[in-house]
This record gives C-alpha cells, sequence and structure tokens, in this order.
C-alpha cells in the first residue's frame, strides 16, 4: 500500500522545469499531429441525428467547490466552460471515427474569450488561463462511458477540486492539457453530442440510432488512488493559508453569490420602479438614449434612473440609430433593423460582462440574442417580458392575415426562424419573468411555467382629468394608433359602418384610401395636439399590442376605453375589454361606452 507523501509548498523552479517540459513536449505533439493527425475537428448544424434517442445523459454542478474564498476561479471556470461549449454542442461523429478533446476545442487563448480559471497543478488549485476544462473533459470521459463507447485517450488527475468529493459513482477522471494531455473516444456507430449549461449544471448528452452498448467502466477510471482511497483533495490558491507562496494571490471581495447585471434596451416607467426596488445595487449596462435624430437626447432613459454609474455603449448606440434611420420608412425593411440593432446591441452588452456576473436581468428584446451567443449559459436569469413571443406574434398575425387576405402589412415581416427557436430556449432556461402585460403573462405562463411570475401594475402617466364637454353632434371614437391593421384599424372600420360615429385617427394614416370609406367625418392627428379633447371613447382592437400608453392616458383622464386583450389592460379601471377581430363585441361595446 503506497503512503500519500504530505504536502509540500510549490518551488519557483519546479514551475519553470514544469514550463519548459510541458512546452517541448506540446511542440513535439504539434508536430505529430502536424505529420499524421490521428483525429479531425468535427462540425455541427448537420442535425441528422438531433432526434435521435438519447443514450446516456450526466449532469455535474457549475458552482461546487465549497469554499467562498475560491469563487472567483470557479466563476473564471465557468466562463471557461461557456466558450468551449460552442465547439462541441450539437457535433455528429461518424461510426468509428475519433472525437479528440484538443482537436475539437483548439488552442484555448484570450483572444477567444477564456480567461483565468483554475487548474490542478502539483496539488494546488492554481489561477491559470482557461483553466477549468477538466470539468468538460470529465463529464465527456464519463458520458461516454455510459454510452458504451471506446476511450482511446485517458488521463487522470492525481488530486480532486472540489471539497465535498466526488459525485457520482460511475464518474470518470479524464484531466486534458494543452495540447499533449487528451481525452478521445469513438464509437462504433455514428452519434451526438449535446452540452448545455444551466444556471447550476453543466449537462452532456449523447444521441444515436444505434441501441446502447454495454458500458465500461473498470475501477482505473475512478477517483481514487491504487490503493483504491479518495484522491486528496487540492489546496485552493485564494483559500490557502500559505501567503509566502509565489503562487499566491490576493483575496478578491466578490462575494460566494456573484454579482447581478442588468441588460436593458428602452425606458418604461413599470421596469424602471421594478429595478429601483428589485436590483438598486446592480451594475447596469444601456445604450444611449438616442432617438432616430441620432444628436437629441431621450427626455427619458435608464440614465436618469441609475442609482449606480451605468456602463453606457455610445458606440453601438449611434451605429443603431443611423441604420435604424436608413430603414425608418420601409415597413418590412424597418422591422428587420430593429432586430439588426438590438443583435449589434446584445453582443456589445455581452462583451461587457465579467465572470463574476452570475445573475442577469435581461429586457426580453436582447434575449434571443444573448441566448445564441451563449452569453445565458451559466447563469440566473430574470426576464423583463415586454413583448408575446415571437412564435406567438406571427400565429397572431397570420391569423388576422386569413381574415383580411389583401393587407400585405399582416405579412410585411417575419423573423428568421433560428432567432425565433432561440428566443423559445432562452425563455425555458428563465427563473422569473416580470411584466405589466396582462396578456404577455398569460402566454409566458403557459411558455416558461418553471419561471417565477411577477405582473407589475401599469403606471398611468400624470394628465388633468378630461373636460366635460357637452356632446354636439355624433360621438368622437379616437383610434389611439396608426391605421394600420395589425392595431385593429379594418375592425373598427366594420365596427363603424351604419353608425352616426366621428372619427379621429391619432397617428398616421393608411395606404388604403378605401379603409374608412363610409364615415362621413374623420381626422388624423399625426401624433399631434389634444387628442383627448372631445373624445366620447378611445378604441384600440389590436391583433398585437406591447406597449398601450395611449391607452393608459386616456385610462388617466377618465375618458371611456374599448380595448382588445391584446392591449393587456386587463383589470384597468375604465377598460372594456374585447377579443381580438371580433367585430360585433367591438360594435358593442363602442356603443355602450358611448351611451351617456
Amino acid at each position: 500500500m503506497s503512503v500519500q507523501q504530505a504536502w509540500q509548498p510549490p518551488r519557483r523552479i519546479d514551475a519553470i522545469d514544469f514550463w519548459l517540459r510541458s512546452r517541448l513536449l506540446a511542440t513535439a505533439h504539434a508536430l505529430r499531429e502536424t505529420l499524421r493527425p490521428s483525429a479531425r475537428r468535427w462540425h455541427g448544424g448537420d442535425n441528422a441525428l438531433a432526434d435521435a434517442p438519447v443514450l446516456a445523459q450526466y449532469r455535474t454542478p457549475l458552482w461546487s467547490d465549497g469554499r467562498a474564498e475560491e469563487f472567483p476561479l470557479v466563476a473564471g471556470k465557468v466562463q471557461n466552460l461557456r466558450v468551449a461549449r460552442r465547439a462541441f454542442d450539437a457535433i455528429e461523429v461518424p461510426a468509428g471515427e475519433v472525437l479528440s478533446f484538443w482537436r475539437q476545442l483548439g488552442r484555448p487563448g484570450a483572444w477567444r474569450g477564456f480567461v483565468q480559471g483554475r487548474e490542478l497543478r502539483g496539488g494546488c488549485v492554481v489561477p491559470t488561463l482557461a483553466g477549468g476544462l477538466c470539468q468538460l473533459s470529465n463529464a465527456l470521459a464519463t458520458v461516454a462511458v455510459r454510452a458504451g463507447f471506446e476511450l482511446v485517450e485517458r488521463h487522470g488527475h492525481t488530486a480532486r477540486i472540489e471539497q465535498a468529493g466526488a459525485a457520482d459513482g460511475d464518474a470518470v477522471d479524464a484531466t486534458v492539457f494543452w495540447n499533449y494531455v487528451d481525452l478521445k473516444l469513438r464509437a462504433k456507430h455514428a452519434w451526438r453530442l449535446e452540452v448545455e449549461l444551466t444556471d447550476s449544471e453543466l449537462v452532456l448528452r449523447i444521441r444515436a440510432r444505434s441501441p446502447l452498448a454495454a458500458p465500461a467502466a473498470p475501477v482505473a477510471l475512478r477517483r481514487t488512488n491504487d490503493a483504491g482511497a479518495a484522491l486528496p483533495l487540492a489546496r485552493g490558491c485564494l483559500s490557502c493559508e500559505q501567503t509566502s507562496c509565489f503562487r499566491h494571490r490576493p483575496q478578491v471581495d466578490v462575494g460566494p453569490e456573484g454579482r447581478v447585471a442588468v441588460l436593458v434596451d428602452g425606458w418604461t416607467p413599470e421596469f424602471a420602479r421594478y429595478l429601483r426596488e428589485e436590483h438598486p445595487h446592480a451594475q447596469r449596462l444601456q445604450p444611449a438614449p438616442l432617438r432616430l435624430a441620432f444628436w437629441r437626447l431621450s427626455a427619458t432613459g435608464w440614465h436618469r434612473e441609475t442609482a449606480v454609474p451605468a456602463q453606457t455603449l455610445w458606440a453601438v448606440s449611434l451605429r443603431r440609430a443611423l441604420w435604424q434611420r436608413l430603414w425608418a420608412r420601409q415597413a418590412g425593411r424597418r422591422q428587420a433593423s430593429l432586430i439588426d440593432g438590438q443583435r449589434w446591441l446584445a453582443r456589445a452588452l455581452a462583451s461587457r460582462l465579467t465572470p463574476e456576473h452570475t445573475e442577469l436581468v435581461v429586457e426580453q428584446a436582447l434575449l434571443p440574442h444573448l441566448q445564441r451567443i451563449g452569453a445565458l449559459d451559466g447563469r440566473r436569469v430574470t426576464v423583463l417580458a415586454s413583448a408575446l413571443p415571437m412564435a406567438e406574434i406571427e400565429r397572431r398575425l397570420d391569423a388576422a392575415a386569413r381574415y383580411w387576405p389583401g393587407d400585405a402589412t399582416l405579412r410585411d415581416f417575419r423573423a428568421d426562424p433560428a432567432l425565433v427557436r432561440s428566443e423559445t430556449l432562452a425563455l425555458a432556461r428563465a427563473k422569473a419573468v416580470v411584466t405589466p402585460h396582462a396578456d404577455v403573462a398569460r402566454q409566458l405562463a403557459k411558455l416558461a411555467p418553471q419561471a417565477a411570475l411577477t405582473q407589475l401594475d401599469w403606471m398611468l402617466p400624470p394628465v388633468k382629468a378630461a373636460a366635460f364637454i357637452e356632446r354636439r353632434g355624433p360621438p368622437l371614437v379616437v383610434f389611439a394608433a396608426s391605421a394600420l391593421a395589425r392595431k385593429g384599424a379594418r375592425e373598427l372600420a366594420a365596427a363603424l359602418q351604419g353608425w352616426p360615429y366621428r372619427l379621429r385617427v391619432l397617428g398616421s394614416p393608411s395606404d388604403d384610401a378605401q379603409l374608412w370609406r363610409g364615415i362621413a367625418h374623420i381626422e388624423h392627428m399625426n401624433w399631434q395636439g389634444d387628442w383627448l379633447a372631445g373624445a366620447s371613447v378611445v378604441v384600440l382592437p389590436a391583433h398585437v399590442e406591447h406597449a398601450p400608453r395611449a391607452v393608459l392616458r386616456a385610462v388617466a383622464a377618465g375618458v371611456p376605453v374599448v380595448a382588445s386583450t391584446a392591449c393587456g389592460l386587463a383589470g384597468s379601471t375604465g377598460v372594456r375589454e374585447v377579443a381580438p377581430g371580433d367585430v360585433e363585441a367591438l360594435r358593442a361595446a363602442l356603443q355602450a361606452a358611448c351611451i351617456p
């Protein structure tokens, strides 16, 4: 039986010797692989096995060190796993081919987003660039053994990092070190690898259409030494009392829970109040409050709501403002330019995140873009939901288009299916959803049942109560939007036929000259003037409406309101709700609202 040696403080001469030998071995290995490659790099995107049965799955915790002082290195490890996941997720390996950890990942460098993590060296957990990738190699070896694969090459650790000891009884120990300490595996059939980072776990799945082979798990693969005892616990650099060691690093005051980052785009009073109350000390990342006329600052904005200094992204904000101004008057391309700007902003915001940001409060428009680049991996996510999911928006517009097939505005834009799927995946991982919109709350309760839902109260604008004006002539109906089909303009035109109403359109007129045919008295405000003056009722029978600010102004002024359920105003005082597209219910609600 071997006797475990007592730990000795590392020496600088030993570190220099290790560095020289490792560089020599890495160079020699690179030459061999150049002359005679032992494996190739596999690419994702084929999806031939995306619906194949799951042969094996393995879950391992991300934040499990157990020593609060080691948190900065654990956070760095999780960041490195975020970067590495993109190289392994959704790859498909043909039958009989070898998957090499390093060939698949490539050289880990700071230019790729890798940061200081933790590496086991000489019985110590030391800070090193791209440290922590062994958690991925351990999980990959374990799930491969469970699926009955052959481990062509595998190397074990000499100590364990986690304070709690080994996780599962059949966990496989497989260390890696660039580039000559590798993990290689092979199967007799084609297979697919899926890698996921939840807020608390690293999850690996192997899919294949071939039956599960008998897994081989010899004792040599276990996390034990030659005597069968558990490997010794490595000393952590940030929690070690050997302050005289040349590797010693001063403690970083981050806290065991990390930091919260708020990623926002637009400003709403409801979300501003929520953030002031629930996340007053969170770090806020935001665009500059520019309008399409980019030289003018917005009158309100997140920059006026921050209790702590916020990071404002001026460069990407200016680029986005110019781009959206270029396409502002082209209906279909305008919506696409908005998504372009959200993508640019999401990437810029993600680049400002640090490994210590373990919780994100994200505005919904940024969510699918952050999901696609992996910025949500390994983090708790709270969604500031200001809109319906894109899939639901398209479904509603398609339903409206079946009633009004001649209206091209109902089909002028559809999102990229990959972006829609990314939003669905991001919502599925949310831990909390916050919204003031009743209809959005209903939809997300079904789409993200695991998330804690908080419905905020709408904040009414500070307006004076509407003065009573004795009615002379037909009632005045105010349409609180531009004359667009998705805002319910066609249903309103049908509901007003044959009745003595006057109509005031708050926004811009329709391109269809026949829309309001049969209505004698009509005026267009183009978003100017006192549009509530003399109003008998304000109406918004929209199919899709996420920001009913004009209707809220009418509610605050005490003017009767008729709105569709899509406006999300359920429970608001003085609001009659109708189903979108229901002309008869809309006509009845308007008549009831106009009765003195």
